[in-house]
């Protein structure tokens, strides 16, 4: 018996076949071999056997498929947790059996999952932090902290945690005798919202197991006064220490997983990738497999705290198979140096208010092409963050002495965030076929934030395109996720620079066909085309047309992961 769904059609939205283009085509060989698809028409509704009646149908929709040959469509059918047709209203009913769903998307706009290309997840603080003021920019002041630090210490003993902002971060003070002022006998620990700098006072290193001869590790570096005692600065790799202070374990992750999930679930998100920092693969899986979340998950492997190069690629080999359902793992991960907002980012032009400094990379050139050099001879994905300019070039330089454009094509680079890419560098990037993961959240505003100089650096993301490098989206989100609707929101805008704004399409794509193409998946999923997965999401509005300032007010009524629902709202409860 069919169940029929209705959702409200929002009344600037009416429907007309006339609104879409034609639904039976064919495509190129090429484009068949991207996808992994094999049958030269992807649509022949008149040739399915009846054997073929689709599990569900929707029907009567406004379906933006981020698929070139065919980008809007009216309904869709899904049999056995994938595409099986995409068409007319009348095609997609035709194919009808006795046992077919029916969800009357009432005029909605439906999308591919959306793809969160690169978010961190899970505690990284001991603590709870203390409550201060400006996060997050500029965040509070030096006063303010060794203010809430020192109020804190007068009643507790345990860890006091403190999340802060560039203005701090940039502060360059001896700041473990600025801490050891307020909180002698308390350890404390301060780290940056974005990562790349933590803070902490005698009593923390104490606690940690830190002595004053401790040498810097693989890619980080504890910063040390003039005479070379520590200062209280942990800097790169050096901060995964600081998770020995509260390491996390499976059920604390499968909670923090499962509420992110939830939510994700609630905005459309179907697949994660997910920057594993602070904790091991293993945890991470044993997390995952205890929250049984219904998304696809991407975990790259964090390469730090490792001894040697090759080791970042052996944690890999040593997780144990199979993986759970949804689950993959690629990486490593390597944080080439660190960001305009504590100014270690390695730029060409010195950093803003600091004249003579360009900042400073994480690894030598010996290590650095030791990383390329093993990335060419493993299967995994690579992943570079590479912020700066500077760090972008050399980066660039050295994978085409170490191996033809075409080899590094195959392997298909990652490089999160892609601040570093200029206008100069476009072809290249374009020619080593790295793919750019951008957060527009990174995307700085008009003039300053917080009234403070973020960076010097024009941050491209139209350019990108245009230049044929593969774009993802994700939030950078962490420790918690982050609303991809108001991603979407600054990636439309961007009003410090209107020409590198992208279109509602262009930004849709990047954060669905875009992201599955990132993680090598794009013959699977993050289209909504025949023999792809049942990835699928329809919303609350239409967000091809809507107020951009209204985007991030969007929902899902309804998530699909390969055909199964992951959320759905009361407005799609089956009629009866």
């Amino acid at each position: 018996m069919k169940t029929l769904w209705r959702v409200a059609a929002p009344a600037h939205f009416k429907v007309s076949q006339g609104d879409f283009i034609k639904t039976d085509f064919c495509w190129s060989s090429g484009q068949r071999r991207r996808l992994g698809i094999g049958a030269a028409c992807l649509l022949g509704l008149a040739g399915l056997p009846a054997a073929a009646a689709p599990d569900l149908l929707l029907v009567n929709a406004k379906i933006f498929t981020a698929d070139p040959a065919q980008p809007y469509a009216a309904a869709l059918a899904i049999e056995a947790g994938r595409i099986l047709a995409v068409g007319s209203d009348e095609q997609i009913r035709a194919l009808a059996g006795p046992n077919s769903r029916i969800v009357d998307a009432g005029g909605r706009l439906v999308t591919p999952g959306l793809i969160e290309a690169h978010v961190h997840l899970g505690p990284t603080l001991p603590t709870p932090p203390l409550a201060v003021p400006n996060l997050p920019f500029p965040g509070p002041s030096a006063e303010q902290a060794l203010a809430a630090v020192e109020q804190a210490a007068k009643t507790r003993s345990d860890w006091i945690s403190v999340s802060v902002g560039p203005l701090l971060a940039r502060d360059r003070r001896n700041w473990r005798a600025a801490l050891d002022a307020v909180a002698p006998n308390t350890p404390v620990i301060m780290r940056a919202f974005f990562g790349h700098v933590t803070i902490v006072n005698s009593e923390a290193l104490r606690r940690l197991g830190i002595r004053e001869d401790v040498a810097d590790p693989l890619g980080g570096w504890w910063g040390r006064d003039a005479n070379g005692r520590l200062d209280g600065g942990v800097y790169e790799s050096a901060q995964t220490i600081t998770a020995r202070v509260s390491p996390p374990e499976p059920g604390r992750l499968a909670a923090a997983f499962g509420e992110a999930a939830k939510r994700y679930a609630r905005w459309g998100v179907t697949s994660i990738h997910l920057m594993n920092n602070d904790k091991s693969l293993q945890l991470t899986l044993d997390g995952l497999a205890i929250a049984k979340t219904g998304q696809k998950w991407t975990i790259y492997s964090w390469a730090t705290p490792v001894r040697g190069i090759a080791d970042a690629w052996t944690a890999i080999d040593a997780v144990a198979k199979p993986m759970p359902p949804r689950i993959r793992i690629e990486g490593p991960k390597w944080m080439l140096d660190g960001t305009p907002l504590e100014q270690n980012s390695v730029q060409r032009e010195p950093h803003p208010g600091r004249p003579g400094w360009f900042g400073r990379s994480d690894f030598t050139q010996e290590q650095l092409s030791a990383i390329l050099r093993l990335a060419l001879d493993r299967p995994t994905q690579l992943t570079l963050h590479a912020v700066g300019d500077a760090e972008t070039d050399r980066l660039f330089k050295t994978m085409e002495q170490l191996a033809p454009a075409a080899v590094w094509r195959t392997k298909r680079v990652r490089l999160e965030h892609g601040d570093g890419i200029r206008r100069d560098t476009l072809e290249q990037a374009a020619r080593l076929g790295v793919v750019v993961i951008q957060n527009p959240t990174h995307l700085p505003p008009p003039a300053t934030a917080g009234g403070m100089t973020i960076t010097n650096q024009t941050l491209l993301l139209k350019s990108v395109l245009l230049a044929g490098i593969p774009l993802a989206l994700g939030s950078d989100g962490g420790p918690a996720e982050q609303n991809p609707f108001l991603n979407l929101m600054l990636a439309v805008l961007y009003p410090a620079e209107p020409g590198e704004a992208l279109t509602r399409e262009q930004a849709f794509t990047a954060y669905t066909a875009g992201g599955a193409y990132a993680e090598n998946q794009e013959g699977r999923k993050g289209r909504i085309a025949p023999g792809l997965a049942a990835d699928l999401a329809v919303l609350s509005q239409d967000v091809m047309t809507v107020p951009a300032r209204q985007l991030p007010a969007t929902t899902s009524l309804l998530t699909l992961v390969d055909g199964e629902v992951i959320f759905e709202d009361a407005a799609l409860a089956p009629s009866k």
